[in-house]
C-alpha cells in the first residue's frame, strides 16, 4: 500500500515535455512583441534626433545671413552649422542631408527612420515639416510639400 502512494506521488512531481514547450512558446511570442516595440521606439528617437538637428539650422541660417549680408545664404550649405548638423545625424542607408541655397533662400531635409518614404524639411522661411522623401533632393528654396512622387 505504501508503494502505491509513493508511485502516484512521483508521477505528479515534474513537468511534462508539452508543458515546457508551451511555456517556451509563450515566452518567445512575448519577447518578439517586446523586441518589435523597442525597434519602433528606437526609430522614433532617431527621427526626433533628425528633427532636432535640422531645427538648429533655422537660427543658424539667420545668423549666417546677418554676418554675410552681401552674399545672403549663398554658401550656407557648406557652412560649419550644416556640416555639424550632418555629422550629428543618425546614419542609415540612403540617409543624406540634402541642402540647397541661393542668395535669398535655403532648404535642408533628411530621410526619416520610422518611415523611409518621408523626410523632414526646414527652410529659411522658418518652415519645418514632413515631406515625401522623393521631394527631398528637389527642395531647393523651400520645403516642397506634395501628395505624390513623380507626378
Amino acid at each position: 500500500m505504501k508503494n502505491k502512494k509513493r508511485l502516484a506521488l512521483s508521477r505528479v512531481e515534474g513537468f511534462t515535455l508539452v508543458e515546457l514547450i508551451v511555456v517556451v512558446a509563450i515566452m518567445a511570442i512575448l519577447s518578439g512583441i517586446i523586441l518589435y516595440s523597442v525597434t519602433v521606439y528606437i526609430s522614433k528617437s532617431k527621427d526626433t534626433n533628425i528633427v532636432g538637428n535640422l531645427a538648429v539650422l533655422i537660427p543658424d541660417g539667420e545668423a549666417y545671413y546677418n554676418s554675410n549680408n552681401n552674399d545672403g545664404y549663398l554658401n550656407f550649405c557648406i557652412s560649419g552649422a550644416v556640416k555639424n548638423a550632418e555629422s550629428n545625424m543618425p546614419r542609415q542607408e540612403g540617409g543624406i542631408l540634402h541642402c540647397n541655397s541661393n542668395k535669398d533662400l535655403w532648404a535642408a531635409c533628411f530621410q526619416e527612420f520610422s518611415d523611409t518614404t518621408k523626410a523632414y524639411c526646414v527652410d529659411s522661411t522658418g518652415a519645418s515639416e514632413q515631406i515625401l522623401n522623393c521631394n527631398c533632393s528637389d527642395a531647393i528654396t523651400s520645403c516642397v510639400k506634395s501628395l505624390s512622387c513623380g507626378q
